[in-house]
């Protein structure tokens, strides 16, 4: 048993928050060549100081990005390799897609036609903000871009079928540098917020940014495994995926679960974990352990056997679930620009199966046999009273679902995971008994202290806590 884990400079996370209730959304559409002008008259947008850049038609956008991250190959014996010196091209000639060229350290990769669909921020002091998501799941393919005035700030994840590639972009250029406007319809957004001041040169939020790359990722190896291959040399992989989307409390129990509890226990191979991670490594994640390929009778079955994850919720927003929230890190220039729900639609959207009768390549890409802890205050159930993110996985392979239909105090989100996990991991227990025998020694489900009053209420299983998919499922030992 090998534990690797890449850790350095602490980040140090200040949480803020907001009202949900204080956004104003209005979708319109915008002409692309009208409302360049009108901006670029407003805030004196130059074009002649883009790097050997000229915008001769506002139909066409084409910029490079310089970007750095890491591939990540979960079964080498140095699983991540860093590439400090990678460069993305966004080219747009067609509306509401986009073109991609990436040249890494590596190889170059070609992504075409990828939609993209953009939000614009304005706060109280009417500071902009644009966010983009660049993504398409038939390809593996999940980008962020985020500009303002003066840096734009990059977030992808995609992989090769062999590997995969995590990369951030962070440069002191924005939207009085190029225009930001792609040729598409972009949401608007009014926030109850003021703007947010960085002090932090643009050197040290990149270093800091590089250190938290390397320090949220932890990969677990069980080399007593042996690789199992059929008569049609096809290879099986189980994996155990935790995601730390909230700090509940200084036990960092979800990392320790692919060493402590997964990997000695039960046939899973491989553990990765990682902390605080944006929307594009989760959806990444999901796909590539879940991905299975068959070509010519030859291939790969890959499944995510066990997933935990903690994230914060509330019951107005039926089961999604915040993966980034107002969290400003030290290396985070952009205030109230960014905050990534995970909905149950994205999550289905990841699924699909394919078939290239040509080269005779078969992909599927589900969740089969997932076991899913989801340590999340409603994620169960919301206002609705329907399972969102819990149809969104079992119904379309994953094994059994568990989580809360209340809030769930932070100081017990760890004992809650870890007992779970436990009783699957070293006590072989069903979903069903692992749920049960924690709830029979735990009895309560929401104290927190600032309250009004605590709330001493005994968990009851079917209404404070409930298991979609099958209750008699075990983790296999």
């Amino acid at each position: 048993m090998i534990l690797l884990k890449y850790k350095s400079t602490s980040i140090f996370l200040i949480c803020t928050s907001l009202i949900l209730s204080s956004l104003m959304v209005v979708v319109i559409g915008f002409n692309q060549s009208n409302t360049a002008e009108s901006f670029m008259e407003e805030n004196s947008i130059n074009y002649e100081i883009l790097d050997e850049q000229s915008i001769s038609s506002t139909d066409t956008f084409s910029q490079d990005f310089p970007i750095f991250g890491y591939r990540l190959k979960v079964e080498d014996a140095q699983p991540i390799i860093r590439d400090e010196n990678g460069l993305v091209n966004i080219y747009q000639d067609k509306i509401n897609v986009v073109d991609l060229t990436l040249k890494l350290k590596w190889n170059d990769f070609e992504f075409t036609n990828v939609p993209i669909y953009g939000v614009l921020y304005l706060n109280k002091n009417e500071d902009k903000g644009f966010y983009y998501q660049i993504e398409d799941p038939l390809c593996g393919f999940f980008m962020t871009i985020i500009i303002t005035a003066e840096m734009t700030y990059i977030d992808l994840a995609f992989d090769d079928g062999d590997a995969q590639y995590c990369y951030n972009g962070l440069i002191s250029k924005g939207y009085m540098s190029f225009d930001p406007y792609f040729n598409q319809q972009i949401e608007v957004v009014h926030l109850n917020v003021v703007g947010n001041t960085q002090t932090n040169s643009l050197e040290n939020m990149i270093q800091s940014l590089q250190d938290f790359q390397s320090s949220s990722i932890s990969v677990y190896q069980n080399n007593e495994k042996e690789e199992i291959e059929t008569s049609r040399s096809v290879t099986f992989t189980q994996y155990g995926v935790a995601h730390e989307c909230a700090d509940f409390s200084s036990v960092n129990l979800a990392e320790d679960l692919p060493d402590d509890y997964w990997e000695p226990y039960t046939e899973i191979d491989y553990g990765i974990y990682r902390r605080t991670p944006t929307e594009a490594l989760v959806k990444s994640d999901l796909q590539f352990y879940n991905r299975d390929l068959i070509e010519g009778g030859h291939g790969y079955v890959h499944n995510i056997k066990a997933y935990a994850m903690y994230a914060h919720s509330n019951a107005a927003h039926n089961t999604e679930w915040l993966i980034r929230e107002w969290w400003v890190w030290i290396w985070w220039p952009f205030g109230y620009y960014a905050q990534e729900w995970l909905t149950p639609s994205e999550v289905s959207s990841l699924w699909y199966h394919s078939y290239d009768p040509v080269y005779d390549i078969e992909v599927d890409v589900y969740p089969y046999d997932m076991i899913l802890h989801a340590t999340v205050c409603y994620g169960y159930s919301g206002n609705d009273g329907i399972p969102h993110m819990a149809k969104a996985f079992v119904d379309y392979g994953a094994a059994a679902f568990v989580s809360a239909t209340v809030g769930i105090p932070g100081k017990h989100n760890d004992e809650f995971t870890g007992d779970f996990w436990y009783d699957l991991c070293q006590s072989d227990k069903t979903v069903y008994q692992a749920t049960q025998s924690y709830i029979s020694t735990h009895n309560y489900y929401d104290d927190y202290p600032t309250w009004p009053e605590n709330l001493n209420i005994d968990w009851v299983y079917g209404t404070h806590i409930k298991i979609y998919g099958s209750t008699g499922v075990r983790l296999g030992n």
